[in-house]
């Protein structure tokens, strides 16, 4: 993954995250995700009073299920936590399974965690789910 790809990725999840919805929690969380044709879509969680929400992950993948169809997903970022905080904000088991979804080669999907100030640390989707379940389990391509 360059450098310029997870800058655009940092930026697009870092100002999505103004965006969210969080008035029961207050933790806003962002995230962008870069689709095989280098295109970065974003989103940002949405709470509701049920507790039924929408995670930052699943509103960016259905941002660019809406815009091009699904795609392979390249890498995704999630930015979360404070300025000066060490927080390491990783998607759910929920979200990696979304993004498990669009990527039928887990060690080769980069997960980004930031902060405001930047990137944190980064690993694979394989490091973050093992021994994962996808569409070639059930003789399906993603």
């Amino acid at each position: 993954m360059n450098q310029k790809d997870v800058e655009r990725l940092f930026q697009a999840a870092r100002a999505v995250r103004q965006n969210a919805y969080a008035p029961y929690s207050g933790f806003k969380v962002g995230a962008a995700v870069l689709s095989e044709t280098g295109a970065v879509y974003a989103g940002a969680n949405v709470e509701e009073a049920a507790y039924v929400c929408t995670h930052a992950e699943q509103g960016a993948i259905s941002q660019m299920i809406a815009s091009e169809g699904a795609h392979r997903i390249d890498a995704v970022m999630v930015v979360a936590g404070e300025a000066g905080d060490s927080m390491l904000v990783t998607p759910c088991g929920h979200c990696r399974q979304w993004l498990r979804e669009h990527n039928d080669t887990p060690r080769n999907l980069i997960v980004y965690t930031a902060g405001p100030e930047g990137v944190r640390r980064s690993w694979t989707l394989e490091d973050l789910l093992p021994y994962s379940f996808g569409p070639q389990n059930l003789d399906k391509e993603a």
